[in-house]
């Protein structure tokens, strides 16, 4: 069986090749691509790619997930989960952003929630901070206005 849509390895840091069968934990920070066969756990702080040959049995936390194969499991994505056409996933997905493209089988639940951003957080928490010091200073200036008057 052909697949139609091309994977640029090069920018990926690792692949598990089609004849690779792993079981237990695997994790990693970068970029994963698998084609071959994995159960267990997969933990990421990147993308993991799951190629057209793969077939993958694990509970997922990860940032992104690319799935061209076959998934069953759970899957946590912070950011993005992607079922290309050729995919077939059985099992929950939680993330706040997904595309589900025509010919992909999906049988499960999908959970979006949108996390607020910490860099958000911050901004509003230093603008706060910011009115709050300069009614602070006018007040100051205010009240040593009026001692001097």
């Amino acid at each position: 069986m052909q697949h139609t849509q091309e994977i640029d390895e090069s920018q990926i840091t690792t692949v598990i090749a089609e004849d690779l069968e792993i079981k237990g934990t695997v994790k990693f920070r970068s970029s994963l691509m698998i084609k071959g066969i994995l159960e267990g756990e997969i933990f990421s702080e990147g993308l993991l790619i799951i190629g057209p040959t793969a077939k993958v049995t694990a509970t997922i936390t990860t940032r992104n997930l690319i799935s061209h194969g076959e998934v069953t499991g759970n899957v946590t994505a912070s950011e993005q989960v992607i079922l290309k056409s050729t995919s077939v996933h059985q099992g929950d997905i939680s993330t706040p952003n997904i595309t589900i493209e025509s010919g992909a089988l999906f049988n499960g639940t999908c959970i979006m929630k949108r996390e607020p951003k910490k860099e958000l957080e911050q901004k509003v928490i230093e603008e706060s901070l910011e009115d709050k010091s300069s009614e602070y200073e006018k007040r100051e200036e205010h009240e040593s206005d009026s001692q001097y008057s």
